[in-house]
């Protein structure tokens, strides 16, 4: 009788099997959502809009559906002029709705059932801006012919801050490798370069702005306006973050030197500092915007 046992076992574990995957059946429906379209930090910051030296800029809010659609259509997009007075209450801010005139963007987009992604160009113009204020302009989702909303991305939060140096800047970079002190004139390499920089800001007062080109290891120029005397007009100071003094000699970073012209918005920094061997670099960067 023992022998019959196993063949019993096998077949229960089969019913058992299957009724469970029937109790945890998929839902295939598709629903449309905003790729980084929430609130997470990361999220949001990719939705900052920086200006170049242009009026304009054009951010691509791309529209996705989790699953191809059974049948074409038509999905309207708006700006939810609510999601402000939340968000503000939500997270201590004080952001202001853009003007109308200050942007302009396609309010339908046509579905296929080839595809689940497609692009809406949101134009915004600088000159309609007080560069004093926080804007933000939240794009949603308002009818989708009947197709499921996911809750929670059907919202992009495009946002400005007001601060005096957030931009896209060109940066020709002089970099200059000694052997040793750059007293002793002993030159390794000269290197010169462009690159493409976004200023990023952290408040009204702080940016943040990639160092040469190590700003992939995380070396970053802390840019602000201050001053040491009350009553006497901030002036415009650069810093080193923590990354930049952990992986230099010991009191090693020094600005030689930096200006901004607050008329072109050009900024100009040299900088140097030694390595853990002891060799020194010096840095000059000229930012313009781009």
């Amino acid at each position: 009788m023992r022998f019959l046992r196993l063949p019993v076992i096998i077949c229960f574990l089969f019913i058992y099997s299957a009724c469970k995957k029937n109790s945890t059946s998929v839902d295939l429906t598709p629903s449309f959502y905003f790729l980084n379209g929430d609130t997470t930090v990361s999220a949001f910051n990719n939705n900052l809009i920086l200006f170049s030296s242009s009026d304009t800029i054009v951010v691509n809010v791309i529209l996705s559906s989790t699953y191809l659609l059974s049948a074409s259509g038509n999905v309207t997009v708006g700006v939810d002029a609510d999601a402000i007075t939340s968000y503000n209450a939500n997270h201590g801010t004080n952001y202001q709705a853009m003007p109308a005139n200050a942007y302009n963007f396609p309010t339908t987009v046509a579905t296929t059932i080839t595809s689940i992604y497609d692009t809406i160009p949101v134009t915004i113009y600088k000159h309609a801006l007080n560069a004093a204020q926080n804007y933000m302009l939240p794009i949603n989702i308002i009818s989708t012919g009947g197709i499921n909303v996911t809750l929670g991305v059907s919202e992009i939060y495009l946002h400005t801050v007001n601060s005096e140096l957030a931009g896209i800047y060109n940066s020709i970079v002089t970099k200059i490798m000694y052997n040793g002190d750059a007293a002793d004139s002993s030159v390794n390499s000269i290197d010169t370069f462009t690159l493409t920089k976004s200023l990023m800001p952290i408040d009204s007062n702080l940016s943040q702005l990639d160092y040469a080109d190590l700003g992939s290891n995380g070396w970053k120029y802390k840019l602000s306006f201050s001053s040491d005397i009350p009553g006497n007009p901030p002036e415009f100071t650069i810093g080193a973050n923590d990354v930049i003094l952990s992986s230099v000699q010991s009191a090693s970073f020094k600005i030689l030197n930096s200006v901004y012209n607050s008329t072109t918005k050009a900024i100009y920094i040299k900088s140097s500092y030694k390595n853990t061997s002891g060799n020194e670099r010096i840095i000059e960067e000229t930012l313009t915007l781009k």
